[in-house]
């Protein structure tokens, strides 16, 4: 028999493990287990449970329990009008009893008689926030035992760790549901705007072909050019499962050799030169604004640097200094005119987005061909 200096010593030992214990865990059945057993040992009964009110309000279930016989634990109900668990629920105090065969306020449960408990002491886990109580905390014990006021306040504090942990833990589980649900819809709506660029891209190429004036068409399959960077930019964000980021190594490379086959003829009078570094992650808002100038800056070589004769395109990234990436196109053709046009709508894009991604972008331009070189800061930097 432990001295009172030592009981209240258990009890409050038993308080500090449960408490950080309950910090630490996200799983709240090994957490009400573990307090079933710490409540037990500190007032030395036999057994203890924890028993949850359903979502009915009506029903009982025992959630948690040390020292019960097996199919009581996470499987046995009772209803709210029977055993001190209910009268405990409805009047919102404790309930003591310190020997159940002279008890008259209600009746015992025929599992706990079955289990031999001779006296119990229950406290209610209440909900937070104005929720209902999520149920009750009790310590049973096989032998008449009498639980005095710093036994029920040592049983309430326990209580109090309960409500707290089980509150957390529901709002982390609504908090992933939420997390869930709205990255379901991302993608949802991310797979929608792919599919609605396709219908795009085909919709543009088809009236192009349709156009008997060659400026017309032009314009039109250029138009569609640039909707097919944006479409390809969501495919790799579907493909790639992330919504907020991708590789841009991955999608440029992808980007350029698909640019070709917009251009008739292209593919086999022009080569690609590709030399990506993978694993440079860039956020969407980063990645179509250097889509649409690798886009511009290859349809423009294609059109202007070649004539009718043969070259090659070239892309370059790699990694740069203080988590940034370099980019660098460039072609083989005939260079730019001295001096180099400004008024041209691809090199204004080019300009443009360049700017709203804060680089400056850097051009030069002789016999041999034409350069571009970009330096952008990486997602996270």
């Amino acid at each position: 028999m432990r001295s009172r200096p030592e009981h209240l010593l258990a009890q409050q030992a038993a308080l500090a493990r449960f408490g950080e214990y309950a910090l630490m865990s996200e799983d709240l059945d090994r957490i009400l287990h573990e307090a079933c057993r710490l409540v037990a040992e500190a007032l030395g009964t036999d057994l203890a449970k924890v028993v949850a009110l359903e979502p009915d309000g009506q029903t009982l279930r025992v959630r948690a329990g040390i020292g019960w016989s097996p199919g009581v634990v996470g499987t046995l109900t009772t209803h709210i009008g029977t055993g001190p668990e209910g009268l405990a629920l409805r009047s919102k105090e404790a309930v003591v009893s310190p020997d159940l065969a002279e008890e008259r306020r209600f009746d015992v449960p025929d599992f706990v008689k079955a289990q031999g408990v001779r006296a119990s002491a229950c406290v209610v886990i209440m909900g937070l926030d104005g929720k209902p109580p999520y149920g009750v905390l009790q310590v049973d014990s096989r032998r008449p035992q009498a639980f005095g006021e710093q036994d029920l306040a040592f049983l309430r504090t326990y209580a109090n760790l309960l409500a707290s942990a089980v509150g957390r833990l529901r709002a982390n589980a609504r908090l992933r549901r939420k997390a869930d649900d709205n990255e379901r819809l991302l993608r949802e709506l991310q797979h929608r705007v792919k599919n609605n660029l396709q219908v795009m891209v085909a919709i543009l190429d088809l009236q192009a072909r349709q156009l008997r004036a060659p400026e017309s068409r032009a314009a039109l399959r250029s138009v569609a050019r640039r909707v097919e960077a944006l479409r390809l930019l969501h495919d790799k964000l579907h493909l790639s499962g992330e919504v907020d980021q991708l590789d841009l190594g991955e999608y440029l490379a992808q980007l350029s050799a698909s640019l070709l086959s917009f251009h008739e003829g292209s593919t086999a009078r022009v080569q690609l030169a590709l030399e990506v570094e993978r694993g440079l992650v860039v956020s969407p808002d980063q990645a179509a604004p250097l889509g649409l100038a690798v886009n511009e800056f290859i349809t423009n070589s294609l059109k202007h640097a070649f004539g009718e004769g043969s070259g090659r395109i070239g892309l370059t990234l790699s990694a740069a200094p203080a988590q940034r990436a370099r980019l660098r196109l460039w072609d083989d053709g005939q260079g730019l005119p001295v001096p180099p046009p400004k008024t041209g709508t691809g090199m204004r894009m080019i300009e443009s987005f360049g700017r709203q991604l804060g680089s400056a972008v850097h051009w030069t331009s002789d016999s041999s061909g034409t350069r571009l070189e970009m330096t952008i800061r990486l997602r996270g930097a």
